[in-house]
């Protein structure tokens, strides 16, 4: 691809289309899950001295184990895993539908995501005091990756979005050579 320009914006109106709709679908997720999460979450994890099944949450966001909070891990592992979906839907800026394309071509970033995803599953399961989370069942590993998953389906809706209603009419991206500032090696010896 060509370089960008110098005066080129940092960040581009694709960019801020990808920002707006990613955050305003995080920020309402988070924010249901904080206020009306004890209303329909359900703490089915196995807990040495407690009952086996199911139970509702307390007001307070806790489950069985009283050593940390089921409701504000839940907060947690889906914030997180949204922002992992969130890299694969980075992977493509402009309107490329497919943001899986070549991505088994970069080991570099299939590290990154499996390293993070690894730490992930580690900080929630075995992270206890140290991050103050409560190990979650599999019915609450499933809702948090559904919900960073839905990262990746918005991803491909908001690509159907106009940029050009997030801040101008450039689509911004590589410039051709006709438009890019010269480097000042490529300027004029006179003047210097």
């Amino acid at each position: 691809r060509q370089p960008y320009g110098r005066t080129d914006k940092l960040i581009n109106a694709h960019m801020w289309r990808n920002i707006m709709v990613q955050s305003v679908y995080q920020i309402a997720t988070q924010l249901l899950l904080l206020c009306y999460g004890v209303s329909f979450l359900y703490d089915c994890s196995s807990v040495a001295g407690e009952p086996e099944g199911c139970v509702p949450l307390k007001p307070n966001g806790q489950g069985k184990n009283i050593e940390g909070n089921y409701r504000d891990t839940i907060i947690y592992n889906s914030f997180v895993l949204c922002q992992l979906f969130n890299e694969i839907n980075s992977r493509r800026i402009y309107n490329e539908i497919n943001m899986f394309n070549g991505i088994f071509s970069n080991s570099i970033f299939l590290g990154i995501v499996v390293a993070s995803l690894f730490f992930q599953v580690f900080t929630v399961e075995f992270g206890g005091t140290v991050f103050r989370t409560v190990q979650l069942d599999v019915y609450a590993w499933g809702m948090c990756l559904a919900i960073g998953a839905f990262s990746l389906l918005l991803g491909v809706f908001q690509r159907t979005i106009p940029a050009s209603l997030f801040g101008g009419s450039q689509p911004g991206g590589p410039v051709d050579a006709s438009r890019r500032t010269p480097r000042r090696e490529d300027a004029d010896d006179d003047a210097l």
